[in-house]
């Protein structure tokens, strides 16, 4: 996985589901909902760091339970719809 702007992630994340959950520590928390119910999908970005580095966005893929790196870079460049992403996740076995 490439490094990436932390704004840019969290800007794609909103526009495929996921809602800003403000937390009371120093960590910013998007939550997958799926018609309006909160899902056990999750990541959380630090306060102040500005760019995602190739292992922070390992992490990233494997909390939004990505088992294929190319399908989570599809995510992020945009090919895959924020629709597509929760199929996939029902095909998994991790959202019903």
């Amino acid at each position: 996985m490439k490094a990436r702007k932390t704004k840019d992630l969290q800007k794609v994340l909103t526009k495929k589901g996921f809602v800003f959950y403000p937390e009371k520590d120093h960590h910013q928390f998007y939550y997958l909902e799926i018609e309006g119910i909160k899902q056990p999908i999750y990541t959380y970005f630090s306060h102040g760091l500005k760019e995602y580095s190739l292992s922070l966005m390992g992490r990233i893929k494997k909390q939004l339970k990505f088992i294929e790196t190319d399908k989570a870079e599809d995510f992020f460049d945009c090919p895959m719809s924020g629709e597509q992403y929760v199929e996939m996740l029902k095909d998994n076995g991790e959202v019903s």
